[in-house]
């Protein structure tokens, strides 16, 4: 017998950092603290994971001089794989928080319900800036079982201002 729960998922991260010219920064750092985890899914049950949830929603960090203006896009996969088979992933317009604030606090960030799908401008705080991605999956009612996963791309570029 087959189990029903789907083994899932972390989503790796790979972050870009380009300066205006194509090459890359080096007074600025990415970091990937986290990925996406949505743990245990079952076939025909969707899973959300909020951009609140520490531990589960995927967590980045952009260090620099505080005050540097950067431009924040993600390219989002549409579908996590494991060999052959896909699962559906959706990432909503409110999917997505940032904070720049000494103490970035998760549950109550400084930039709250912005959209991934779209270029996000923000500026390095005294610490940085933390952003966090909450997404959901959509499992098939005969999914097969196994680990999936995607790849999440952060592109980050200053924007001189």
């Amino acid at each position: 017998m087959i189990s029903s729960r789907l083994n899932i998922m972390h989503l790796l991260v790979a972050l870009l950092f380009f300066g205006g010219t194509g090459s890359p920064l080096s007074a600025q750092n990415a970091t990937a603290i986290s990925p996406l985890r949505f743990g245990d899914v079952y076939p025909g049950i969707p899973k959300k994971v909020s951009k609140h949830d520490a531990g589960g929603a995927a967590e980045f960090h952009i260090s620099g001089v505080a005050g540097d203006e950067m431009s924040i896009t993600f390219t989002l996969p549409t579908y996590m794989n494991s060999g052959p088979y896909n699962m559906q992933m959706v990432f909503g317009e409110t999917d997505c928080a940032m904070d720049s604030s000494a103490s970035p606090d998760q549950s109550n960030p400084g930039y709250n319900n912005l959209d991934p799908w779209h270029t996000i401008t923000y500026r390095l705080g005294s610490t940085g800036l933390t952003i966090w991605l909450g997404g959901m999956i959509v499992p098939g009612l005969i999914q097969r079982p196994g680990n999936y996963s995607a790849i999440i791309v952060l592109t980050v570029i200053p924007t001189g201002n």
